[in-house]
């Protein structure tokens, strides 16, 4: 089950918002209960076989943490390599033996093993809580029910953000929940579905359109249009559902980290990476990088822990060769960033538009998911004008997308340095004006929520890009 989809918004949400907020306030336990149901029911939707495999882990870690909490290594070990382990046969495995077997030239079937949605975002949610709990940054949750709806909490559990327990520790026991959060979060939600039905399921059509139409068969221009498209795509696709999750997050009372903060209007790869994905990068850096010495080492060690850092980012994102690839572009860019400070020296808007097409090229290496390094590197040559026929017989007009054409400006522009101008500028125009300028701001949220509804009950081209992850 997705957010946008006509199930989730006129079914599920609305029957878990009426039996949640009917339950007394003072029954705080039934309400959690109620939360934890709802939550096995939403991934058992898209998952009723793999709902045991989380039950599983999730019930061994809690046991597990009474050990952990009293700093016993052995506990910690085979904590995170229960919760490792599963992610390692179901998303590594077919890619881990089709290159040995590569190796060794030799054919072999790969076996056919259904990854499960979310594996990669709650396994390291639960590793944050478990190396956290040994390292005494958080107190252990004694409540299985409660560590259970900490893990499978439905608004995060198939595509994060990736929240820490600390983050949400006391709203476990006691959920914030106000009339204020209700409506805060109802607007957030509403506004990340209309990131994902009016801008990426629009910008992803066109990309997804050139891209299947093949290589010989399209332009260096047209190639462009498919690699900035997805780069529109993936933003809105996955910010859009960070925004949605953060908004029924605090409908029902809890607050989740920020997950994505204006990442276009970087003016340096590393400030990209400060902006894309917060919960990740985090992860990453407190769980991987730090631990290996971070940046209080030799130089060549540092540029080693940031390549170990890079090549894990890749892997997570996907078993296949270019997102390794992608993975280690981000850390040649950003050692470089770093040893040259190139990025200081670039005027303000020259600085912004090399990042983002240095961005954009990162993407064009992301989306070649399931081709090979020879399919990978034709299409990026194609960028240069370097590979293939540089004519091609596939066109704007016959693949039938400008009327998709005006949602990807959209989405573009609401990228930029400037859309974030104009936007700040409208809150303090909001704040000082009261109740009419209130009312208007929920009828442009009924209009983007009808308009959402409308495209969902016309439209076949709705994926969640990050689910597969």
């Amino acid at each position: 089950m997705v957010f946008s989809s006509l199930s989730f918004l006129f079914v599920f949400l609305p029957i878990l918002a009426i039996l949640y907020f009917a339950i007394p306030k003072k029954w705080k336990n039934v309400r959690q209960y109620v939360l934890l149901a709802f939550s096995l029911l939403f991934y058992g939707a898209g998952e009723p076989l793999y709902i045991f495999l989380i039950i599983a882990c999730v019930s061994l870690s809690w046991f597990l943490s009474k050990y952990v909490e009293k700093h016993i290594k052995w506990a910690l070990i085979i904590s995170i390599i229960i919760n490792i382990t599963p992610l390692i046969v179901t998303k590594y495995s077919g890619f881990i033996i089709e290159n040995i077997f590569t190796l060794i030239r030799m054919d072999i079937a790969l076996p056919d093993i259904v990854m499960p949605i979310g594996i990669s975002f709650y396994t390291f949610q639960v590793i944050t809580y478990i190396a956290d709990l040994y390292s005494g940054k958080v107190e252990r949750q004694k409540n299985p029910f409660l560590f259970a709806l900490y893990i499978m909490f439905f608004p995060q559990l198939i595509a994060g953000p990736i929240v820490k327990y600390s983050e949400v520790s006391e709203q476990l026991e006691n959920p914030d929940v106000s009339w204020n959060n209700v409506k805060y979060g109802t607007g957030r939600f509403i506004i990340g579905l209309g990131k994902k039905v009016l801008i990426a399921n629009q910008a992803g059509y066109i990309a997804s359109s050139i891209f299947s139409s093949g290589l010989d068969s399209i332009t260096p221009g047209m190639t462009w249009l498919s690699v900035f498209a997805y780069t529109i795509q993936i933003y809105f696709d996955f910010s859009g559902y960070s925004e949605m999750a953060i908004g029924l997050g605090e409908i029902f009372g809890f607050h989740f980290p920020e997950n994505f903060i204006d990442p276009y209007t970087s003016r340096s790869v590393s400030d990209f990476w400060r902006r894309w994905h917060v919960t990740l990068g985090r992860f990453f850096r407190e769980y991987v990088y730090i631990p290996l010495g971070g940046n209080r080492v030799s130089k060549p060690r540092w540029v080693f822990n940031v390549f170990i850092v890079w090549a894990l980012t890749g892997l997570w994102h996907g078993a296949s060769w270019n997102f390794v690839i992608w993975g280690v572009y981000y850390g040649v860019l950003i050692v470089l960033e770093r040893l040259t400070g190139i990025g200081k020296k670039i005027p303000g808007m020259v600085s912004w538009l090399l990042t983002f097409l240095l961005v954009c090229f990162g993407w064009g290496i992301f989306m070649c998911d399931g081709t090979t390094i020879r399919e990978m590197s034709r299409f990026l040559g194609k960028l240069f004008f370097i590979s293939g026929d540089i004519t091609g017989r596939v066109t704007i007009g016959s693949l039938k997308l400008r009327g998709y054409i005006p949602f990807l400006l959209a989405g573009f522009f609401a990228s930029t340095p400037l859309w974030t101008l104009i936007r700040t500028k409208i809150k303090s125009i909001i704040k000082g004006r009261g109740v009419m300028t209130g009312a208007v701001c929920d009828l442009f949220l009924i209009a983007v929520l009808l308009l959402s509804v409308v495209f969902l009950m016309g439209g076949t081209y709705n994926p969640f890009i990050y689910f597969r992850f």
